[in-house]
């Protein structure tokens, strides 16, 4: 299982979402309203400790696909999202993070930039949250 699999898995656990059984796709969010998507938007490594064990962040964009032609929509997909960062900040602070990859631990989780990216002609439109994720890399025993 990849990481950006763990974090779709991870994602799909939030209940407020419209669509049940929740899916997060990967990149790009569907036409119709009540869709939803992860897409990285960068990486790297930000430290390494004495043992060797190394930090990372990853960055990806959480897309949601909503109603968004009149003002009650719009203000639905904001408590919509703002519940969906509280709820991510809650299970971090909880320690609850993604279950990542054997040799991976996931260590923070961050959101941040909650806005509206894009609308389409037909109504819709595209909500952006950015998600940080710090992890370890664990160092294989040299033995």
């Amino acid at each position: 299982m990849s990481i950006i699999k763990s974090l779709q898995d991870y994602l799909e656990t939030f209940e407020g979402m419209d669509m049940q059984p929740l899916t997060v796709k990967t990149d790009m969010a569907d036409k119709s309203a009540s869709s939803y998507s992860i897409a990285p938007s960068g990486n790297g490594k930000i430290n390494t400790d004495i043992l060797g064990n190394k930090i990372y962040q990853n960055n990806y964009v959480f897309y949601a696909r909503e109603a968004a032609a009149d003002e009650i929509d719009r203000q639905e997909n904001y408590d919509f999202l703002e519940s969906f960062g509280e709820w991510l900040e809650e299970q971090n602070e909880d320690g609850n993070l993604p279950a990542l990859p054997t040799g991976y631990t996931a260590e923070e989780l961050r959101v941040s930039n909650i806005m509206l990216f894009d609308v389409n002609e037909d109504g819709t439109g595209l909500y952006q949250v950015q998600l940080q994720l710090e992890f370890r890399k664990e160092r294989k025993a040299i033995i």
